[in-house]
């Protein structure tokens, strides 16, 4: 009872202080207020007989640093911590295996442990020093960990899988249409910038759904006052339901997933405004993300304290650069953003690449390898493959998608760890988080058509067992990313292969023309018989003596010869419709 009266008051505390919107800048550490996080500074809160309390930032969310001015200086803060707390700060854009295991607290978020790794208080967003004070205070008098109620259900063991069940589904559709906000579109008050999303609406209206038609265009058009007037780069948030109050937050997952939703919305509904947002990304990500040598810089930040780029550049965002400028260039055509995305792909092949397929976050990793960085690279190198026909990209993916399976996958449950090894001794083994899960089991599921290797699509299909499980069904509701990964694990992609040489300007418009099919699950290959058979040779083309000629197939049959570009969309069109009969 005394544990359960105490969890409760410092709960009450926790309500009192939760802040609004979340976010952060760089550090300023002259005073050595700040210790790492390491073993040794466990080590040292064993000896001293000292809590952690940790802070987890970002260089571009703007309460961190008003937390760090307002609270963490503040000198009764100080002193409530001098002889009790060792403060530590952790950067949660270098240490993905620290932010993903926090991150439903957001940015900052504060956890406070034992010294012997137990989690006592996790706190989300800005404190004050008025509410940072009790709680502090609080957790000296009586250290015993609040519960905080466990998310999803146990996991299960492992399971080959291509979706839900029809109930399940169900769900996740009711909840995501209760989500749409009707008043202003996008889907609940604070509208994230969501790949997944995005693409789950764009695919449902390209299926004829005028619901979805309705739903997603009307989002794109709002989103647009997301994107700041100057740069050119998408917010990740709006903090008011009528798009109003950007963020001012620019990390490279909303510039992909902006830049691809925007680039296919604009082929997709022929839409001039949508191709107008799609350069405005694209210029942002020239003139402000790119670095020098080919790779990208991870974000950038303009609200409070204006820390402007982030020139770290990380495997994971350089990955995300590459996938959103291959989609921009399928749409578009654009070869200056082709060009930047091979010469980012090649940057990370010399300077984060490891041995057998693998990929590092940074120069040097503290931790890791993380699944974030080679999954988001493996994509990108997919990506490649698809936009440029060129199969050494291809193999590049297969190597990493072997690195992934040897180091990621979880065999008790088939699902993806997100670090390959515990983050550090004090805490349980690494977690599986359900973005990366989706992102892999989707890359598998791709994969496995274009190489034609079965242990992928088995992979896949494990990945979707553990998607499916209650470990993630049951600690989410929102899930149109589940949805997406179950819809291209049971479905064939697109698939449209160019026969032709790659020197023929016919070839090359024929095959311009499939990769602007705005589909993002499709299958491109382009065939010059000069380099011999494809890796997956599962359909037997035939001569076409009159040129370049592209068909679409499906497992079992394939089109007659396509010589004019732009008879490709129709002819695919057609074959989409068989293939839902």
């Amino acid at each position: 009872m005394a544990f359960m009266t105490r969890a409760l008051s410092l709960f009450a505390i926790l309500l009192i202080g939760l802040p609004g919107p979340v976010g952060a800048a760089p550090l300023d550490n002259r005073d050595a207020f700040w210790s790492d996080w390491s073993e040794a500074t466990f080590e040292r809160a064993a000896r001293e007989k000292k809590f952690v309390i940790v802070s987890l930032q970002s260089w571009w969310c703007p309460w961190c640093l008003t937390m760090n001015k307002e609270t963490w200086a503040d000198p009764e803060v100080r002193a409530e911590l001098a002889g009790n707390f060792i403060p530590v700060h952790v950067d949660q854009d270098s240490r993905p295996d620290i932010s993903q295991r926090y991150e439903r607290w957001g940015w900052p978020a504060t956890i406070i442990f034992g010294p012997d790794g137990t989690e006592i208080v996790k706190l989300r967003g800005f404190y004050s020093p008025k509410f940072f004070i009790p709680v502090l205070k609080e957790t000296v008098r009586d250290p015993s960990p609040v519960a905080y109620g466990e998310r999803g259900g146990p996991e299960r063991e492992r399971t080959f899988s291509t979706g839900l069940t029809d109930e399940q589904r169900a769900a996740i559709l009711a909840f995501m249409s209760k989500a749409y906000d009707q008043a202003n579109g996008g889907w609940s008050k604070s509208k994230l910038v969501d790949g997944p999303t995005l693409g789950w609406f764009l695919d449902r209206a390209k299926s004829g759904d005028a619901e979805a038609a309705e739903r997603i265009t009307r989002t794109l058009t709002a989103m647009t006052a997301l994107i700041d007037k100057d740069s050119g780069g998408v917010s990740q948030v709006t903090l008011a339901p009528d798009w109003s109050k950007p963020s001012m937050e620019f990390p490279m997952f909303a510039q992909q997933a902006a830049l691809s939703a925007y680039a296919r919305a604009a082929v997709l509904f022929n839409e001039p405004a949508y191709r107008a947002a799609a350069d405005r990304i694209y210029g942002f990500l020239e003139s402000k993300l790119a670095a020098p040598g080919g790779g990208f810089y991870a974000s950038m930040g303009m609200a409070e304290g204006q820390p402007g780029v982030d020139k770290r550049q990380y495997a994971r965002e350089t990955g995300q650069a590459i996938q959103g400028l291959a989609a921009y260039y399928d749409a578009t055509g654009n070869k200056e953003s082709l060009s930047r995305a091979i010469a980012a792909a090649d940057w990370a092949l010399r300077e984060r690449a490891l041995s057998g397929g693998g990929f590092r976050h940074a120069a040097q990793d503290m931790s890791g390898p993380y699944l974030a960085d080679n999954v988001e690279m493996a994509a990108a190198l997919l990506a490649l493959h698809r936009s440029t026909g060129d199969r050494k990209w291809l193999l590049l993916a297969m190597a990493s998608g072997n690195f992934i399976a040897a180091t990621f996958v979880d065999p008790r449950t088939g699902g993806f760890v997100a670090s390959a090894s515990p983050d550090a001794r004090h805490l349980p083994r690494p977690i599986k988080q359900r973005e990366d899960n989706v992102a892999t089991t989707r890359f598998f599921t791709l994969l496995a058509f274009y190489s034609g290797e079965a242990r992928y699509r088995a992979i896949a299909e494990a990945g979707m067992g553990y998607l499916a499980s209650p470990a993630v069904l049951d600690a989410y509701a929102f899930l149109p990313d589940v949805l997406l990964a179950e819809e291209e694990l049971r479905n064939e992609p697109v698939h449209v292969t160019i026969v032709g040489a790659k020197d023929d300007p016919r070839s090359a418009d024929l095959y311009a023309a499939a990769l602007a099919y705005p589909l993002a699950y499709k299958r491109a290959e382009w065939w010059d018989k000069r380099e011999g058979m494809l890796i997956n040779p599962d359909v037997d083309y035939p001569d076409y003596p009159e040129g370049p000629a592209a068909f679409a197939c499906t497992r079992t049959f394939c089109s007659l010869p396509v010589t004019d570009a732009a008879a490709i969309p129709a002819q695919i069109d057609r074959l989409q419709r068989n293939m839902s009969r």
